[in-house]
């Protein structure tokens, strides 16, 4: 009895020890798989981002040769491609469904766009709200502009957890005011829980029109350039109340614009600029590789620049002043420089980013481009220039007038107090220019909101045949 016992014992350890070895051979095959799944993705996704680069790449003829069958991790292949000596501004992102529900204007948010600041010697970090959206969770929560978020969900923001904790999709946010006599920050009992949701984000988030000396001026914001051509009917009703008021001079608040689409840049400029060169003048010339030049000029010389499209809204202005600061970059300086050589345009804060270079968008999602899954990569194609070859500002837009952009007061957009505001409307009517606009801040910018805009021009590929 004991043997056959003991025999069972040994049959079943050994029928336990075959199933175990099975498992684990096939979990190393199933594992062995996924990797060489996960390669063969790779190589696909390398070989054709390879194939684009070398056509699109303004700084192609800079690129390393591909060993041949490489398969590696598609972002640190791409960055091993790029001209670093110069290009500091091309990009990948994995998620590209988001990116481009972000780019349509359509993104995954609580519905506010933050600054990061340190303070305590760098140990801390806060953040200072640029704008909320309207109607966003952010907005119905009781945000606004200016306010200052110390805590989230009780946690002390640092340098290290400071994004993630604003990332949270549901977060208890806690509000201090800044004392700047004592240079202090305080709890001011003010706490908030925001849920984030799918959002419109109508970049016309404020418009407005003055009376400066009897004549009427115009404020328009614009935070970002979205590529939907549904959010051009904000610009159009913003201007069709400018033009019914025969607004010549127009302030265009793109302090907080970091780019975007710029078609929707050429709309916009459209809407602004002198009616005789609609539809007739070049807005922007491009400057591609040798290769491109060469194609569009065979096969497509319109895509060589960017006329100004035709526009059932535009109001005619005479005088444009720009309102700029380090966060001013790309699309909008696409507007700023190339409205320069047909009116008056002055601009007033700091200096601007200083990007006269434009991407395209590689989607894998897009036709055509199915290989690149769901990455997207955004090259630097091209260089532009305005009408009068007006370019190479990598030091950035210099202000006519400097102004600190007083974001700790409160001001909120339309406020005549709002040092940048109050200046431009000072220098329209004529007004000398006060100290009231020069205010230092205690604070230095950490890090602005990662939006897909953020210092970016871009345009949907023209796919080479």
């Amino acid at each position: 009895m004991k043997k056959t016992l003991i025999l069972l014992g040994m049959a079943a350890a050994l029928l336990v020890s075959c199933k175990d070895k099975n498992n684990d051979d096939n979990g190393a095959k199933a594992r062995e798989q996924a990797r060489q799944d996960s390669l063969n993705a790779n190589k696909k996704v390398d070989n054709f981002l390879y194939d684009i680069m070398s056509d699109y790449y303004l700084w192609n003829n800079n690129m390393p040769r591909m060993k041949k069958d490489e398969s590696r991790y598609p972002a640190d292949f791409f960055e091993s491609l790029l001209y670093r000596t110069k290009d500091r501004w091309s990009f990948c992102v994995e998620d590209g469904d988001s990116y481009m529900a972000e780019v349509e204007g359509s993104p995954y948010s609580m519905g506010y766009s933050p600054q990061f600041w340190p303070y305590n010697n760098y140990k801390n970090v806060l953040i200072v709200v640029e704008y909320v959206f309207p109607g966003s969770p952010a907005e119905r929560a009781g945000l606004k502009r200016g306010d200052i978020i110390l805590e989230i969900d009780g946690e002390p923001m640092n340098v290290d957890n400071y994004y993630d904790l604003y990332s949270k999709e549901q977060a208890t946010y806690t509000l201090a005011n800044y004392d700047p006599v004592k240079n202090e920050l305080y709890l001011n009992g003010r706490k908030m829980t925001v849920t984030a949701e799918i959002i419109e984000a109508d970049p016309s988030v404020y418009d407005t029109i003055f009376n400066v000396g009897g004549k009427p001026v115009g404020y328009f914001v614009y935070t970002s350039f979205i590529q939907n051509p549904s959010y051009y009917t904000s610009i159009d009703a913003a201007f069709d109340r400018f033009k019914a008021a025969g607004v010549k001079d127009l302030i265009l608040d793109l302090r907080y614009n970091g780019g975007g689409d710029v078609p929707t840049a050429g709309y916009l400029a459209s809407a602004i600029a002198p009616a005789s060169v609609i539809g007739k003048e070049v807005l922007i010339r491009y400057e591609y590789n040798n290769f491109l030049t060469n194609y569009f000029k065979k096969n497509d010389p319109s895509s060589l620049e960017l006329k100004f499209p035709k526009n059932d809204h535009n109001a005619d202005m005479q005088n444009l002043y720009v309102l700029g600061t380090r966060g001013t970059a790309s699309a909008s300086e696409i507007v700023t420089t190339g409205l320069m050589p047909y009116m008056n345009v002055t601009l007033v804060g700091d200096t601007t980013y200083g990007k006269c270079t434009a991407m395209f968008v590689f989607y894998g999602g897009d036709e055509g481009l199915e290989d690149l899954g769901n990455w997207v990569f955004l090259p630097v194609t091209m260089k532009y220039a305005n009408a009068n070859g007006f370019t190479d500002f990598v030091d950035g837009l210099i202000p006519d007038y400097l102004v600190e952009d007083d974001l700790l007061a409160g001001y909120q957009f339309g406020d005549a107090n709002d040092p940048m505001l109050a200046t431009a409307l000072d220098v329209i009517a004529g007004l000398p220019v006060t100290a009231k606009a020069a205010q230092v801040m205690p604070f230095k910018v950490l890090d602005r909101d990662h939006s897909v805009f953020r210092n970016n021009a871009i345009l949907k590929p023209t796919l080479i045949k």
